[in-house]
């Protein structure tokens, strides 16, 4: 099985793109025109207030997906190893992960859900050892494709012995 969220990943990008291209003409409209008289009888604020509650929109939003980490994600179970790869969405020199994990080494894995972030961490056994990779996170994914993700994760999951 192959799982992305690539269309997802797209989607938020574009929306970034569009947000900001709006926010700036917003702001040359009203720097370069005299509506300021019609901004405050109409909506009560004047041209820095308009200012103001865009960038700050445009801020909370781009804000948003830096802190819970949105991510793009790549999964697949296909063949002998189990392949991930992500990158967070963030604007400067992201950092590219990949996991190429033998099926029969993968020991576990573990889910954190917190207010704002959904993180995988996976856990990898050769031996007597286990290791713990750094967590992924999830919040790139859609519904059906985290109920796969963890489908597919919990068939390869070894038996913890207690």
């Amino acid at each position: 099985m192959q799982l992305n969220n690539e269309n997802t990943v797209v989607r938020i990008q574009v929306q970034k793109a569009l947000f900001a291209i709006i926010v700036l003409s917003s702001v040359g409209i009203l720097y370069t025109t005299n509506i300021e008289p019609y901004s405050l009888k109409y909506l009560g604020l004047s041209n820095l207030g308009i200012i103001f509650i865009f960038i700050s929109a445009y801020l909370i939003f781009y804000f948003y997906h830096l802190v819970v980490k949105t991510s793009y994600l790549f999964f697949s179970d296909d063949g002998l190893k189990i392949i991930i790869r992500f990158y967070p969405l963030k604007p400067i020199n992201p950092k590219k992960s990949a996991y190429e994990i033998p099926k029969n080494h993968f020991y576990k894995f573990s889910f954190k859900k917190t207010f704002l972030r959904e993180e995988v961490t996976i856990y990898q056994k050769i031996g007597t050892n286990i290791s713990k990779y750094p967590p992924f996170s999830l919040k790139g994914l859609k519904k059906e494709q985290k109920a796969k993700l963890f489908l597919a994760l919990k068939k390869y999951q070894q038996e913890e012995n207690s």
